[in-house]
Order: structure tokens, then sequence, then C-alpha cells
């Protein structure tokens, strides 16, 4: 039998110290100083500010979109300006008027030609219908008739045209009549200058044509400073000798018909008043011999178109008054246009204005 001792078992009891160590450090007995505390920071969200408009301002000039100079198609005195500069007007708005008396006494004595006219014209046509008269009788009334009439048509237009209407919506920036008027009124020393100066009570003594457009040029660019230029012919007439003296200023070449029926053209063009400051106005002198005249019309003649788009030109105008050399005065004039409006087909693309001088013979004189 086996017999096992009982030994006492003691229990030990193991006790851990750990340290805390900070990282990388080992165990110190030293207190390491305690960290501070972090900082609190307030954050408040913020909203985007809305962009706020800015007032700019600059120096500058307005310029309007569409700017036009306005004239009259037809001549005459301006008799009624109807606005002020700054007005506001609106499309067909009338705007200035001239003095109507010269027209409406030219459209009663073209309506009493035509009336006449045609009277004849139908006492003629019943002479011919009974086989009184040949037709080439009256061929020559015929086309008097239509010249009557064609002078009845322009004097009618050219009172429709006395009154200038606003081509557009728009407002007025300037008027520049009044000062051109100005310029040249009685009440400026400047029509002393530029149009006449008195000798004596039985006469006037007119200053060169040459000096009265260097006056008018010197107006327009130094004065009224407008981009607007014009042309132009002047010319004095010496009634007793028939002398003429004219400068032509960019307007179209006047026209000389000498009593065989030659044609002589007129002048090398000239430079328009109110283009260049010193420009140079050369003066032409024309002699005129009884039975010689000159014709001087605007382009609205010469620039007539046929149905081709051929302009009438001066051959044509040339070709006219060799056609009517035995026409003279208002005959010739009315021939002329009647002429031109036939070569245009009746249309009229710009105003025409002319102006005949005639030396005729002396009466009693046989020639």
């Amino acid at each position: 039998m086996t017999s096992t001792r009982a030994f006492p078992v003691s229990r030990a009891w193991l006790t851990i110290i750990v340290c805390a160590l900070p990282p990388l450090g080992g165990c110190s007995s030293e207190a390491e100083p305690a960290p501070e505390p972090p900082r609190v920071a307030l954050v408040e969200p913020l909203q985007a500010a809305e962009p706020k408009a800015e007032a700019l301002r600059f120096s500058g000039v307005v310029q309007s979109v569409t700017t036009t100079q306005l004239s009259f198609e037809v001549a005459g005195r301006i008799e009624r300006i109807l606005i002020d500069e700054g007005t506001r007007v609106r499309r067909g708005q009338a705007l200035a008027q001239l003095d109507r008396t010269d027209y409406r006494l030219q459209m009663r004595e073209a309506e009493a030609r035509l009336r006449q006219l045609e009277a004849y014209l139908a006492r003629k046509r019943t002479l011919l219908a009974e086989g009184i008269l040949a037709p080439a009788a009256i061929e020559a009334l015929e086309a008097n008739t239509v010249a009557a009439r064609v002078a009845r048509d322009s004097a009618q237009r050219n009172i429709d045209h006395s009154t200038r209407n606003a081509p557009f919506d728009g407002v007025v920036a300037r008027r520049l009549a009044e000062q051109l008027a100005g310029w040249l009124s009685a009440r400026r020393l400047a029509v002393r200058r530029v149009v006449l100066s008195l000798e004596h009570e039985r006469g006037r003594h007119a200053r060169p044509p040459a000096e009265v457009l260097a006056q008018l040029n010197a107006l327009m660019i130094d004065e009224l400073r407008t981009d607007s230029y014009f042309t132009m012919i002047y010319a004095h007439l010496d009634v007793r000798s028939g002398r003429v003296r004219l400068v032509q200023a960019g307007h179209p070449h006047p026209v000389v018909q000498r009593g065989d029926g030659t044609i002589q053209k007129i002048g090398a063009g000239g430079m328009p008043v109110g283009v260049f400051p010193d420009a140079a106005f050369e003066e032409i002198e024309i002699p005129l011999a009884p039975g010689d005249r000159l014709f001087i019309a605007s382009d609205g003649l010469t620039e007539a178109e046929n149905r081709r788009g051929e302009p009438l030109a001066d051959e044509g105008l040339q070709a006219i008054l060799r056609t009517n050399a035995m026409l003279h005065g208002s005959a010739l004039l009315e021939s002329i246009c009647w002429s031109a409006s036939n070569y245009a087909e009746g249309k009229r693309n710009d105003d025409v204005s002319a102006v005949l001088i005639e030396h005729l013979p002396a009466r009693g004189t046989g020639e």
C-alpha cells in the first residue's frame, strides 16, 4: 500500500504593474507636463452676399442710328418752320413750308394754256375728220398740247413738294435753315459781303462770281460747320452786251446753243461749295451773240433713265436742243421737260430745274 504525503499548497498572487507609456517613450519616474486643452472655435456658416449694381459714369457723345439732313425738292422762300430743335416728330408730319404764291400762279397759267390748246386741238380734229386738214397739220399742235399737260403736272408737283414732311419718326437735331437764312438776311453784314454792294442809286455793282462763291464756301465751313455741301452755278449777265460771267461749282455743265445750231458744253465741273476750306472757283466768260442761248439745268434732267437704266446724259440733252432749235422761251422749256419725261416713260428719280437765257435779235433789224 502506497501512501501519499500531502503537502500544503500556498497560492501566490502576481501583481503586474503596467506603465502607460507615451509613444516612443519609456517609463519615467518624472511626471510629464499636462498638455494645453484644445481651443474651442465657434464657426458660423456665412452666406454669399448678392452682388450690388455699381453705377458707372463715362463721358461721350450720343449718336443716332439714322441721321438725314432734309431739304425741299423744289426751290423757294421758306414761309414757315413748324418744328423746333429737339422736337419729336412722326413720319409724314409737316416740318416746314415754302411760299406757294409763285407756284400757284404757275399752276393757273399752265391750266389756262392747256385748256386753250385742248380746245384748239378739238376744233382741228373736227376739221381733220371732215377731210379739210391733213394729219400732218395738227402734229405740232398735239405735241404742244402734251407739253402743256406736262407743264401743268409739273406745276402741281411743285405745289405738292412745297411742304417738307418727315421721312421717318425721329427727333429734330438742328435747324440749319435759320442759320443760313440769318447769314444771308438783310440784318447781317454777310449780305453785303456775299451778294451786292450798292454804288449809287441808279444801279448796283455785283461782286465777281468767284468771290461770291468763295464767301459762301467760307460761311459753310467756318460758320455753319456742317458736313453738308451743295452744287451751284452763279452767273452775272450783262443784258446790254449779252456777256455772261459764271462759276460752275460741281453743277452739271451749262450748254450754249449758237444761232447756227451748234452746241458748246461750258465749264470743267468745279468743286462743290462746303467741301474744302481753300477751294478755288474758276470764273468763265461767255459772249452771247443775238440768236444764242444759254441753258442751265439740274442733274435731274440728264440723269433721267429709260427702262434699260441708261441716262439721258449730256448727249441726249444736246439732241433735244437740236430737235427743238426753232422753239423759244417757255415753249422750249416745256418741250425739253416733255422729251425728258417721255425718255424716262414718265418716271422721275429727282427734281428738275432749269434756266434759259436767250439773246434775242433786236426788233426791226431783220436778224
